[in-house]
């Protein structure tokens, strides 16, 4: 028991407010942008900081469920804690910053902001005195056995999705690493056939030399331009690919930054709307 409630009973509620939070996040996006997105950083319909923050609130808060104030409180610090524990966790585990509330006033460091974790307060209020009393008499009314037996296999799915998602995310950045080194290639190749160009307008002004005139010259130049081509395709070639799991993950999280190949990361985004 922990604080009223068993091991089977908080998992049971992570995946239903997970699943639930998974439904606000559709609706919400929906209403924006007009059409589905499947939100949250998982491929199935669980998003998990509900989960966790749907547990974390009723388990701690269940002693002020009849003093709003606190529980709005209390509600409010807890959600906020979560979610600047969990952005600043993805930012240091991946490298990217999965939202940003930057653009809002009153926020800290862009994981967290005043209006949103007060929204989520009045959230949670509502989920303490309205949601949850039946959620929970749900869970202890199904049978123990069947009970188990869904939740086994749920955390089996929910596994397979964490571990399939970490790997496009680690995918995701091989991608634009390849990209920054072709990009860098790209720049030498423009680099020397600039300073070929600069050392022939040199020497025309210096010495009256016709550089360019030379066959040795223009070869040199023709398979500097032919292998900034062959670069610049391989480049598009990259931003062209297919990959279902990462267009999902920058559709659901459309403001995205990584922190060492964020302009990469804008191409395959701006792919991507081309695409959409």
């Amino acid at each position: 028991m922990i604080l009223g409630y068993t091991v089977y009973e908080i998992i049971a509620l992570f995946f239903i407010y997970g699943f639930l939070g998974w439904c606000i996040e559709v609706i919400y996006r929906g209403l924006v942008e007009q059409r589905f997105i499947n939100s949250g950083f998982l491929n199935g319909p669980i998003c998990p900081i509900y989960g966790v923050g749907g547990a974390i609130v009723v388990i701690c808060l269940t002693p002020l469920e009849n003093n709003i104030p606190l529980l709005f409180v209390g509600s409010v610090i807890l959600t906020s804690a979560l979610e600047l524990v969990t952005g600043f966790a993805l930012d240091k585990l991946f490298h990217a910053r999965w939202w940003n509330y930057s653009n809002q006033p009153l926020n800290l460091g862009g994981y967290i902001c005043l209006l949103f974790s007060l929204a989520w307060g009045a959230i949670c209020v509502a989920l303490m005195k309205l949601i949850h009393p039946p959620i929970l008499g749900l869970v202890k009314a199904m049978p123990f056995a069947l009970g188990v037996t869904i939740i086994s296999v749920l955390s089996a799915v929910f596994i397979a999705d964490v571990v399939v998602t970490v790997v496009a995310i680690n995918h995701l950045t091989s991608r634009m690493r390849g990209m920054e080194e072709l990009a860098a290639k790209i720049r030498a190749v423009s680099d020397g056939i600039g300073e070929k160009v600069y050392d022939g307008a040199k020497a025309v002004a210096e010495k009256g030399e016709e550089i360019f005139d030379s066959e040795e010259a223009k070869e040199r130049l023709r398979k500097y331009s032919e292998n900034a081509e062959e670069l610049k395709k391989k480049y598009a070639a990259i931003v062209e690919e297919k990959h279902l799991f990462q267009h999902r993950l920058i559709k659901a999280f459309p403001r995205m930054q990584s922190h060492s190949y964020n302009e990469h990361l804008d191409k395959l985004k701006e792919r991507y709307m081309k695409r959409r």
